[in-house]
């Protein structure tokens, strides 16, 4: 039997060996239990300008409901001490590397991108909210869970695709789908104000249960 390069003898080395590594993976159980501290919400309209979304006959398109809700969704997260970011404030284009660069910019943040839905089959229905990276399917189930606390909502679950969005996010990013503005009856509620307001106090409400507490209280 050889010598470690630790100079030690072989048993001695193996139980160094041991602690380094359970001490490894101590650290790494605190950090996930560490509760996330960001002060900072990016909150991305889909679409906008010249790119209009889903369309669908009959239905504004989607870029316009992704704007309206965004802005709701800041009110109530600027109520509850957090600081917002729009990745658009208005019906304008913002291509996707821009809406990254302005989320890459903050300091710690995390990133919601509010989307609708189309498809063809106008029977399909319900909300689904995607994430990229491990780090962010917390935030993805947190978010999932409170908007279907929402009477009438149809679970499609939370799912991982890599929209570019998400993906080049260097903060806990997700993408929710409220609705499917192809389907008749969520065409509807989505056009109705008092549902969108039930959504953006839904959506906050998954992003405080992330972090635990409101940015106020920690003042």
């Amino acid at each position: 039997m050889t010598n470690s390069p630790f100079g030690d003898s072989p048993v001695k080395a193996g139980f160094k060996f041991v602690i380094c590594h359970l001490s490894f993976v101590i650290f790494l159980l605190a950090g996930c239990a560490t509760r996330p501290t960001f002060r900072t919400v990016v909150v991305d309209p889909g679409h906008g300008g010249y790119d209009p979304g889903a369309t669908q006959r009959g239905v504004l398109p989607e870029k316009i409901w992704t704007l309206d809700l965004a802005n709701r969704l800041k009110n109530r997260l600027e109520q509850g001490g957090f600081s917002v970011v729009l990745t658009r404030q208005s019906d304008v284009f913002i291509p996707l590397e821009e809406r990254v660069l302005i989320s890459n910019s903050q300091h710690d943040a995390v990133f919601v991108s509010l989307h609708f839905n189309s498809i063809r089959k106008r029977d399909i229905q319900g909300v689904e909210t995607y994430y990229d990276s491990w780090r962010s399917a917390k935030l993805a189930n947190s978010v999932q869970q409170s908007i279907l606390q929402l009477p009438g909502v149809f679970d499609r679950r939370v799912k991982t695709a890599p929209y570019f969005v998400i993906r080049r996010n260097a903060y806990p990013a997700i993408l929710v789908e409220g609705g499917f503005l192809s389907n008749p009856t969520e065409s509807r509620r989505i056009a109705s104000p008092v549902y969108r307001d039930a959504l953006a106090q839904q959506i906050y409400q998954g992003i405080l249960s992330y972090r635990g507490s409101p940015p106020a209280a920690t003042r």
